[in-house]
């Protein structure tokens, strides 16, 4: 595979800061709003290298907050000492998870600083303004506007300015909030950003112009970043945690053991971690429900795998791992969704992945039913061979599953 690992980070990160900031079918795109406000301010202020940084961190300031019920711009605009822990909880989860994508160190540091204060009350660890890194000082004035912003209080520029002032010396510092407001002023972007249509089209060209940070070529950074990716796919949702994990290294073993070429087993681990990232738009009321679902929360559930579909496909450097990933419904028989796909017309992949994914469902707890035990997960693979599943692979798969 020819891939170019650093345009590929860079295009996975851009994705997972896109789906942190989808809540249902809503896009609130807070994190893309960020990174364009933080690239803005910081001209002049830092160097080209540490803007990158400022700019990555931005795209990833929030993921820490991902596996809670509402986005978390909602606990921070609420206030209230009952969400204490929740909000002071993410900077440190969001920079761990950072942390683990190859070259983000930098970006995970800001991550861990974003909500410091200058003058010592903010959190997680309280520190003041010497101690704060400017681009952390950047970030929290760039977050802080968009949250105000997403109140829907400050449709006015005025009304905005006035309410940042409010915190100028205590939250911000008072020339970098200057600095701020200028940047808002210049070439109308305060309303530019206010207008949702104008946001893909400013995130794109602040992207061009940012860059990407280098990843050397040697490094498995692309498949590390792709772990923590289905890290974070698996906490929009309790019951999936490690999910995506599992089915990527099951489906991994499984085409080991086929004999396939080392290109097409990493493919399909690879599109085994991202199987799921369609579910993002799933409510959580779905997902959790105890019992049968509706008809048409049935065909909301069926839409995650052309969602897959389209966000596989925003990652142009993995474009090739979008038909195997958005297929893992499909049935050997023809039956399955979302394109109804027959027999070999399924690629390999997907029906390699079809099995470990619902084996994986099947021993782990769901709302609706405890899990079952591995001996009896591959007895319901085994009846289902040659109508859900290819048969050829399933004598594959179970001596596989059944001794993981």
């Amino acid at each position: 595979m020819r891939i170019n690992p650093t345009k590929c980070v860079a295009e996975i990160i851009s994705v997972l800061s896109y789906i942190s900031d989808v809540e249902g079918t809503r896009k609130l795109y807070h994190s893309w709003k960020v990174a364009i406000l933080a690239k803005n301010i910081s001209e002049r202020q830092i160097n080209d290298e540490k803007r990158r940084d400022l700019f990555y961190a931005a795209l990833l300031h929030d993921i820490g907050g991902i596996s809670l019920p509402f986005h978390i711009i909602h606990y921070l605009l609420r206030q209230e000492k009952v969400y204490r822990n929740i909000v002071i909880s993410h900077p440190i989860v969001g920079a761990g998870l950072t942390a683990q994508i190859p070259q983000m160190n930098a970006a995970s540091k800001y991550i861990l600083d974003h909500h410091e204060w200058i003058d010592g009350t903010g959190y997680p660890r309280a520190k003041t303004k010497e101690f704060i890194p400017l681009e952390a000082q950047i970030l929290r004035i760039a977050d802080a506007i968009d949250i105000l912003l997403q109140s829907k209080k400050y449709s006015k520029l005025a009304l905005l300015i006035k309410r940042l002032k409010k915190n100028a010396g205590r939250e911000f510092d008072v020339k970098l909030l200057d600095k701020a407001i200028a940047v808002l002023k210049q070439n109308r972007l305060f309303d530019r950003i206010t207008d949702e249509k104008n946001i893909v089209g400013l995130f794109k060209h602040a992207f061009a112009e940012t860059g990407f940070i280098h990843i050397p070529r040697r490094s498995d950074a692309v498949g590390k970043t792709l772990e923590t990716a289905a890290e974070v796919i698996d906490m929009k949702h309790p019951y999936t945690a490690g999910h995506s994990l599992r089915v990527g290294h099951y489906s991994m073993q499984v085409a080991k053991a086929m004999k396939l070429s080392h290109d097409d087993i990493t493919k399909i681990k690879w599109a085994g971690l991202l199987h799921d990232i369609g579910k993002v738009n799933l409510e959580r009321k779905i997902l959790d429900k105890p019992d049968s679902l509706s008809k048409a929360e049935y065909h909301r559930v069926q839409e995650h795998a052309n969602l897959t579909n389209e966000i596989m496909n925003l990652i142009t450097e993995l474009k090739f791992l979008a038909p195997i990933a958005s297929s893992h419904h499909e049935y050997f028989d023809g039956s399955g969704y979302p394109y109804g796909l027959k027999g070999e017309f399924i690629p390999l992949g997907s029906r390699v992945i079809s099995i470990c994914d619902a084996f994986d469902a099947m021993i782990s707890n769901r709302p609706y039913r405890k899990n079952l035990s591995p001996k009896t997960a591959c007895s319901q693979i085994k009846k289902r061979s040659g109508r859900q599943f290819d048969p050829a692979i399933v004598k594959i798969a179970i001596p596989i599953l059944k001794n993981l």
